[in-house]
């Protein structure tokens, strides 16, 4: 691979680039940029078009001063001293592709997946506003495969890590003969050129016009719901004329909004691929819930629940500490269960996630990290502390659907475990009995 492959519709800096290919990095054909543009007391990163004043982004050393960008900061410090190199990416011609998926859609599935399909012909931005376990994923299999049949570059991203490993073997599955590249920020693969990109929304900030089509899943989650910057990333890296799709269970307001506006069109559908409702979270109330933390024993309800657990379980907690308590306690208390837990910095986060996957492990204890994009085939779920502020509304219903995602495992219980209903907690109820009354569930 050369310089031109390396930095097709990608803008990096020098330190970015490996270092067989500095020589080439002054011909003609690749251009040259700095990497923070000053204008009046204004600064502009010309990698995530985040604006900070003079004031605030300014490092003064002894010999000069420069700016830099603390917003894009985890990709590596960009200062105006430094130098952005792109080079534009070509028009492709159309080509064969191999589409090897073996599955098939349900009818529902089917007429959402022509709606994308039109969409994409026509140009036109589409939220696909489905419930968790809809087949979300197999319903963009016809648009991809059209798309790469038309020399067209795509990229379906997401703002979680775990969201990108769990699609990535799915999608080399469905085009086995395609050449896809999966980017986030622990791999240790070196990067090459292909027309499939699969990838965290950091990483789009590297690339600027770059795919015809960009599919964001679970659009609402953090870090990209709300975020500007990443906002920026994604339409950077869309060329311009060029289709934007995202997927969610769970849309915002703003989103929603963009739909009145008629700047996106819009699916729903209410129904599992598989047929069956919505899982229902029940909820429990337990009074000394935080008394008995406090003092190093298990809340009476959650230990009832895990004596009567015949399932492989997923336990959300609201934070580490929390978490880590419970972990040692359960250790002690269930000695013949195997127990594990995982939070976004726990370095063997991966090779858990695949082991509670193969049921090597019995309990997995997370975080909110897990709230989506990750498919166990036979599991309940336990919220512990389901009235804490990091359980908003979303975060609850997409909790939720971690039960009863596969056909052959379909149902599964859901618990609320709490000191006090919230808001949240009731919303995220109603709307999952609303999606499956509009399914046709009584």
């Amino acid at each position: 691979m050369g310089i031109e492959e390396y930095l097709k519709g990608r803008k990096l800096l020098k330190e970015e680039i490996p270092q067989m290919y500095h020589d080439a990095l002054e011909s003609s054909n690749i251009k040259k940029q700095k990497g923070m543009i000053v204008s009046g007391n204004q600064v502009i990163c010309q990698r995530c078009l985040s604006k900070s004043t003079t004031s605030q982004s300014c490092i003064s050393q002894k010999k000069h001063s420069f700016y830099y960008c603390d917003q894009c900061i985890l990709l590596g410090r960009i200062e105006s001293r430094k130098t952005l190199y792109s080079m534009k990416e070509k028009k492709r011609k159309p080509r064969a592709v191999v589409f090897s998926w073996e599955g098939t859609l349900t009818k529902s599935q089917k007429q959402l997946s022509c709606c994308l399909l039109k969409a994409y012909k026509k140009h036109q931005h589409f939220l696909v506003h489905a419930v968790t376990g809809a087949g979300k994923t197999e319903m963009l299999f016809p648009l991809i495969h059209y798309a790469l049949k038309q020399g067209s570059r795509v990229a379906v991203v997401s703002p979680r890590v775990d969201v990108c490993l769990e699609l990535f073997p799915r999608f080399q599955e469905a085009f086995n003969q395609e050449e896809m590249v999966l980017l986030y920020g622990k791999q240790n693969e070196p990067y090459c050129y292909t027309s499939f990109v699969v990838a965290t929304t950091h990483q789009l900030l590297r690339f600027e016009e770059a795919f015809d089509l960009i599919v964001v899943d679970e659009v609402d989650a953090f870090p990209y719901a709300g975020n500007q910057m990443l906002e920026n990333g994604v339409k950077k890296a869309l060329k311009k004329r060029s289709v934007l799709v995202y997927l969610t269970a769970t849309p915002s307001q703003n989103l929603l909004q963009q739909v009145e506006k008629k700047e996106l069109m819009t699916e729903s559908l209410s129904k599992r691929y598989h047929q069956h409702s919505l899982p229902v979270p029940v909820c429990y109330f337990d009074f000394f819930l935080k008394k008995k933390l406090s003092k190093g024993k298990l809340p009476k309800v959650l230990e009832s629940l895990l004596r009567e657990q015949k399932r492989q379980c997923l336990i959300f907690l609201p934070n580490i500490e929390r978490m880590k308590r419970c972990f040692k306690l359960m250790s002690q208390q269930f000695p013949e269960k195997k127990i594990a837990y995982v939070h976004a910095s726990k370095e063997d986060r991966e090779e858990l996630i695949l082991s509670m996957r193969k049921g090597e492990i019995d309990w997995l204890l997370c975080t909110t990290i897990l709230e989506r994009g990750v498919t166990f085939p036979n599991i309940d779920v336990i919220v512990l502390e389901a009235e804490h502020p990091v359980f908003n509304t979303a975060s609850l219903v997409q909790i939720a659907g971690r039960v009863g995602r596969k056909a052959d495992y379909p149902t599964g219980q859901v618990s609320f475990i709490h000191q006090g209903k919230t808001r949240h907690m009731n919303q995220a109820i109603k709307q999952i009995n609303e999606m499956n009354q509009k399914a046709g569930f009584k």
